[in-house]
C-alpha cells in the first residue's frame, strides 16, 4: 500500500549527505517559489520527499528544468487537486463504522500520502477507507481475530 515508515537516522543520515554534497559544490542553486517568490530551502524539499536519497534530492534541486512551490503555494495546489477528486467522489463510507467521510477529512487524517496516491486509494472502491485511526485499527484486529478461526 502507500504507507510510509519513517527512519529517523536514515533521515539524518541523509541530511548530513546533502550538507556534505553542499559544502562541495561551488555553484549550490539558492531556490525561490515559482509562484510567490519565497526562499525555498533544501532540507525541507528532502523531508517532503524522503523517498529520494540526498543525492537524487540534490540533482533534482539543482536541475535548471525544474521549479518548486513554496508549502504555502504547494498546499492551495493540493486543494484545488483535492477539489478535482470530489468533484468525481466527494464521500465514502467508513469501512467499519460506516460513517461518513469526505476527501478532505480523509486528505487531512492520511497528510503523509501525495496527492497521486491520495486519488488512487480514495478511487477505488476494493481499497478500504477508515474515519481515523481507532476505526482502522478494531477493523484489522477483528480481520485476524476472524481468521484464526478459519485455522
Amino acid at each position: 500500500m502507500f504507507f510510509r515508515k519513517l527512519n529517523n537516522q536514515e533521515l539524518w543520515d541523509k541530511i548530513n549527505q546533502l550538507r556534505t554534497t553542499i559544502r562541495t559544490t561551488e555553484d549550490f542553486k539558492k531556490r525561490v517559489c515559482w509562484q510567490c517568490g519565497k526562499e525555498l530551502n533544501i532540507y525541507d524539499f528532502l523531508s517532503d520527499n524522503i523517498e529520494y536519497s540526498a543525492a537524487q534530492i540534490f540533482k533534482l534541486w539543482q536541475s535548471p528544468l525544474l521549479e518548486f512551490h513554496c508549502c504555502d503555494c504547494f498546499k492551495l495546489l493540493k486543494k484545488n487537486k483535492l477539489q478535482a477528486i470530489a468533484d468525481q467522489q466527494k464521500t465514502r463510507e467508513c469501512n467499519y463504522c460506516n460513517n461518513e467521510i469526505d476527501i478532505y477529512r480523509y486528505a487531512k487524517i492520511n497528510n503523509y500520502l501525495k496527492i497521486h496516491e491520495l486519488k488512487a486509494v480514495w478511487l477505488n472502491p476494493k481499497i478500504e477507507v477508515f474515519c481515523n485511526s481507532i476505526c482502522r485499527k478494531r477493523f484489522n484486529k477483528e480481520l485476524s481475530d476472524s481468521s484464526i478461526f478459519l485455522k
